[in-house]
């Protein structure tokens, strides 16, 4: 089976509909989303309902845990989550989902898996957004260094996302595999997913160029009135600065 993992789209259109047109060419048997639908970027809502057109396989990221946090509990939003912290470190595009999200789209979100679990052709694979160890929120870098590892015994295979950041990592037996983010890379540029084929046991990351030339006019339109996080969101679209240790 050809299996392509993709994750952190982030609400960024431009990245998404090339991503589309990619697969176009890949033909994998599935394509399994690793969840963060919302948060930078704008068109998070008309990517939720592409995603589930071409049916393809999603689970839940913290983003998207978020925005149901938020959304059925308002007062949520005047103690951890409130719309001007989010904005102040995503952006508007929270607002702007938050306004024009359905009970529709909520209930695809309540739907989706903090984890998914297969196995194929002999293996144990597992997708999260963050890890076995923490399906939304536990960030593994290059450098994260694990000592319990008994979280990721039960795979041969672990997909991740999360920290917008590659990884490739053998832990015991386990092989570790973040492809990056697809919306908002931090450690390159472009978009990105990652290719598995579960009868070779080879996978393959791979990284493209798209145009971000909308993305730039839509952070100049819906930031015109926050000049610095237009300029932090155009600085990490066209990776003028790479962030480390980046605000998840």
């Amino acid at each position: 089976m050809k299996i392509c993992f993709f994750s952190d789209i982030h609400g960024n259109g431009s990245a998404f509909h090339a991503f589309v047109k990619r697969m176009e060419i890949e033909q994998p048997d599935k394509i399994i989303f690793g969840g963060d639908f919302f948060g930078y970027y704008y068109d998070a809502l008309e990517i939720l309902h592409e995603m589930q057109e071409l049916q393809y396989i999603c689970i839940r990221g913290n983003h998207d845990q978020m925005m149901l946090d938020c959304k059925e509990d308002p007062s949520i939003l005047h103690q951890i989550h409130d719309l001007s912290r989010l904005e102040g470190r995503y952006g508007s595009s929270y607002q702007q989902a938050f306004q024009q999200i359905s009970k529709e789209d909520l209930d695809f979100l309540h739907g989706l898996p903090e984890k998914l679990e297969m196995t194929v052709d002999g293996i144990k694979i597992g997708f999260f957004h963050g890890s076995p160890r923490d399906p939304l929120l536990d960030r593994i870098y290059p450098d994260t260094v694990i000592e319990d590892i008994s979280a990721f015994k039960p795979y041969d295979y672990v997909f991740c996302g999360h920290t917008h950041h590659k990884l490739v990592k053998q832990i015991g037996h386990t092989w570790l595999i973040n492809p990056g983010s697809a919306g908002q890379q931090r450690d390159g540029k472009g978009t990105s997913y990652v290719i598995f084929d579960t009868q070779k046991r080879i996978f393959r990351i791979q990284s493209f160029a798209y145009d971000c030339k909308v993305v730039e006019q839509q952070i100049e339109e819906y930031e015109k009135n926050t000049s610095d996080m237009a300029k932090k969101l155009k600085e990490v679209l066209y990776r003028r600065t790479i962030e480390k240790r980046p605000v998840i």
